[in-house]
């Protein structure tokens, strides 16, 4: 029966990605990006976003191409890098609308959606789909959360907290669903 509708012996291996150090390198690093571009006033944010995802997907054994086309997500990054430094100033504010949410995430996973070409060259066996995926997923997680806990939440929540806590968790559950749509991308077919 399996051979007849040509299915894959076995499904994508999910779990095998958490044991790998590139995924955390990409969860993590980025994260540790944000912290140092806020202690150097947050203007560094997509320089050292691209360093930190060069650096995990560096340490990932299935690239098989050079990284200096990872240099075409430089470009992707600043776009949007000054989209976000445009847009925080009125984030934060007391004064702003949830469309701005969705502009600034849906604008950043959007066009990381692009990335999916630069990949394709990266990894000889990459599968279309896995990564756009996991970006429109974590773009939700953003936009849901953030805007989720406006509404439940009636009180306001300092804005040290948001800063230093709540999006660096965020950013560890949107990078860790973006690494496992990397990782489910560059899986052969039939397995690992």
């Amino acid at each position: 029966m399996n051979r007849v509708m040509n299915l894959p012996p076995q499904a994508p291996d999910i779990r095998s990605a958490f044991r790998q150090k590139w995924f955390w390198l990409w969860a993590l690093l980025p994260v540790g990006a944000y912290y140092v571009s806020w202690l150097l006033m947050m203007m560094p944010f997509p320089l050292f976003l691209v360093a930190g995802q060069w650096v995990a997907l560096e340490s990932f054994h299935k690239k098989q191409k050079p990284m200096t086309l990872w240099l075409l997500n430089l470009v992707t990054l600043l776009v949007t890098g000054l989209l976000i430094v445009v847009m925080v100033d009125k984030m934060w504010t007391n004064q702003y609308d949830d469309y701005l949410l969705f502009v600034l995430f849906g604008t950043y996973y959007l066009f990381q959606c692009f990335n999916e070409w630069v990949f394709f060259k990266l990894f000889p066996s990459w599968r279309f789909g896995y990564w756009s995926g996991a970006n429109l997923i974590a773009a939700a997680v953003w936009i849901g959360v953030l805007v989720g806990g406006k509404l439940i939440l009636p009180f306001a929540i300092k804005q040290e907290y948001v800063l230093w806590f709540i999006i660096p968790v965020l950013g560890i559950i949107s990078n860790s669903i973006t690494a496992l749509g990397i990782h489910l991308a560059t899986q052969t077919r039939y397995g690992l």
